[in-house]
């Protein structure tokens, strides 16, 4: 009977840690590939133009995009995204860089909000929807608003090409129903917490009911 009792509370522990992972996992690090000094790739911020640059200068991963800068013709590239690349690219400012960010999302099924502050070229694809944002010219600081119409739950990769140029500022965001695309804390989808919740309470009862039988037991 212990070894039942035991046997169910581990289910139950299993089930929450399910729920935390399966969030955790909406909250992937977000890869960025970076290009310095190309003034023609920045003024035309295309996924192609990325892809036809050979290897990259450096590579690093971030947890979100949400960086903004004043100044772009003093700011470094590593000051830019909040994380060290090492070797030279300290030495680079921000301006005539172009970047690849690829990385996955959390989407839900049905409509999707998304809204990419940005100024000069963007591009932003996602797998199995398309192309949702092609403004690869360069322009001022905009919003650019949109919906994205999934067909199920799940994580969705995607790959958003941005080329500063043309001094400050510098400004590249990606929200998605609200939150940052990528990483985080990892917050739980309603679902997820449903399960968290109810794994708590059979855990719970499961100790209230081995409590009671040991109680039994001694008296």
């Amino acid at each position: 009977m212990k070894m039942l009792r035991f046997t169910g509370a581990r289910h139950c522990a299993t089930a929450i840690a399910l729920a935390i992972g399966i969030s955790s996992s909406a909250n992937a690090a977000i890869n960025v590939s970076l290009w310095t000094d190309e003034p023609v790739a920045v003024t035309n911020a295309t996924l192609a133009v990325a892809a036809g640059l050979g290897a990259p200068d450096a590579t690093t991963t971030v947890s979100a995009l949400n960086f903004s800068t004043g100044n772009s013709n003093v700011t470094t590239i590593d000051g830019f995204l909040g994380s060290s690349i090492g070797g030279a690219i300290g030495t680079h400012a921000l301006n005539n860089t172009l970047f690849l960010f690829t990385g996955s999302t959390f989407l839900h099924a049905g409509v999707n909000s998304f809204v990419v502050p940005h100024d000069d070229g963007l591009q932003l694809n996602i797998d199995g929807i398309g192309l949702v944002v092609d403004e690869p010219g360069p322009t001022a600081e905009v919003d650019t608003p949109f919906d994205v119409t999934a067909p199920a739950d799940g994580l969705y990769n995607f790959q958003l090409s941005y080329g500063e140029c043309c001094g400050g500022p510098a400004v590249i965001r990606f929200d998605v129903n609200g939150s940052p695309a990528g990483g985080g804390g990892g917050v739980p989808e309603p679902s997820n917490w449903a399960m968290m919740i109810g794994g708590f309470g059979l855990v719970g009862g499961a100790m209230r009911r081995r409590q009671s039988k040991i109680a039994v037991t001694l008296a």
